[in-house]
């Protein structure tokens, strides 16, 4: 039996123990560290949902309850990570806190030499990648970041497909991601930047990720922008829609997102209060150390059918195209007409399909049957070292005016 602590257990975490708990593997979470222990359980029991929608004044649950159940009667319960760490005989450790905690209690973990699993991003300030890279440097116990769309089938064909040199070396790269549930960062706690620290680490880097792991070279400089266009405004600071007179009006209400837009909110926070933070979208060109550079764009506010994520991929032989919204590869050949398009199916698994090789992968390697991780810790602090600098630029005004 292996078992497995938690520090902070959210509802990213709880999705993940659908697919840990659907491998075929004697696992057990033996303990939880989090300061608030009925949230936990509620969320365990598939309450959370219920609970965090009755908040809102809201009973559509459909689609937030999990598939497998667990008995947090089990599971002995923590406030303190440290007493959890000394007192449990831990196999791994999966950290799911906050963003701006994640590098504190990975080296918690790494000093005491457990197997870990750690929420994206990595780090969220340029003092806790440094820790980040003296640990990695020095653990000897793996780490596996939570990067799903790098080990999906969709990536994975991609990068078949880049290997067998059929379009040639990649010289060029477009990326895109056209979030379609957007407003979750302005309505749930991401819409703290103290906290999120901006909207580059909490979606480019998994899109950074996957453009470094197809390409297979380092990035060596980075430019940025981003705007704030739509979720600012002057409504109260702290003001939620449940307590706001325009919920009827507002297409960013609670209200019409769950029974207009047919959509799910995460909380209700209001998106257009003067204490809203992030962009609400933005872009970087990266330039690789072989002269190559990609240029990557994301948007908040994009919805429904406008949804895409993927990038286009030039080679002088040809392209490669791919897009998560549509799980599909368009090879384009340079020299004939001919364009060949793969479709795969992912079933409607998470992230497609990534979470659950994730999650095998940290088993494999608690179990000691490997002893490579699909998303080593190196990755993780490549990618946020990307996103911190194109952050830090997007915010230093450093642009040519466009005047005589």
């Amino acid at each position: 039996m292996l078992n497995i602590g938690v520090i902070g257990y959210g509802v990213r975490i709880d999705m993940l123990m659908d697919d840990l708990f659907a491998l075929p593997y004697e696992i057990q979470i033996k303990a939880v560290a989090d300061p608030d222990h009925e949230r936990v359980r509620a969320l365990m029991k598939k309450d959370g949902s219920k609970e965090s929608m009755h908040q809102m004044g809201i009973d559509k649950i459909d689609g937030l309850l999990r598939s497998c159940e667990m008995n947090p009667d089990a599971i002995t319960f923590y406030t303190d990570a440290d007493e959890m760490l000394d007192n449990e005989k831990l196999d791994g450790v999966i950290v799911g806190t906050n963003c701006n905690m994640h590098t504190y209690f990975a080296k918690k973990v790494l000093d005491r030499n457990l197997p870990l699993f750690l929420e994206k991003p990595v780090a969220t300030t340029m003092e806790d990648l440094r820790t980040l890279a003296d640990c990695e440097a020095n653990a000897t116990a793996p780490t596996v970041v939570s990067f799903p769309l790098r080990v999906t089938p969709l990536v994975q064909e991609v990068k078949r497909i880049l290997d067998a040199g059929t379009i040639g070396k990649v010289e060029h790269v477009q990326a895109f991601n056209d979030v379609p549930y957007g407003f979750v960062y302005f309505h749930d706690w991401y819409r703290d930047e103290s906290a999120s620290k901006g909207l580059f680490l909490q979606k480019a880097t998994h899109d950074i990720d996957v453009i470094n792991y197809l390409l297979g070279e380092e990035p060596v400089n980075v430019c940025a922008m981003k705007s704030k266009q739509i979720y600012k405004g002057d409504m109260p600071a702290g003001l939620r829609c449940s307590e706001c007179d325009k919920w009827e009006t507002c297409m960013d209400s609670t209200y019409n997102i769950t029974y207009v837009r047919n959509d799910t909110p995460r909380n209700d926070y209001c998106s257009f209060a003067v204490d809203t933070g992030n962009e609400d979208s933005g872009s970087m060109i990266v330039k690789y150390e072989s002269g190559m550079h990609v240029m990557y764009s994301q948007n908040f506010f994009a919805r429904k059918g406008a949804a895409r994520r993927g990038a286009r991929l030039y080679g002088y032989k040809g392209t490669v195209e791919f897009d998560f919204a549509t799980n599909e590869i368009k090879v384009f050949d340079h020299m004939s007409d001919k364009v060949i398009t793969v479709r795969l199916d992912d079933k409607g698994s998470r992230h497609g399909g990534g979470d659950i090789v994730l999650m095998r992968n940290f088993v494999h390697l608690m179990q000691g049957r490997t002893t490579e991780s699909v998303a080593p810790l190196k990755d993780g602090i490549r990618s946020a070292l990307v996103c911190l600098q194109a952050k830090a630029f997007s915010e230093s005004d450093q642009f040519y005016s466009v005047t005589f």
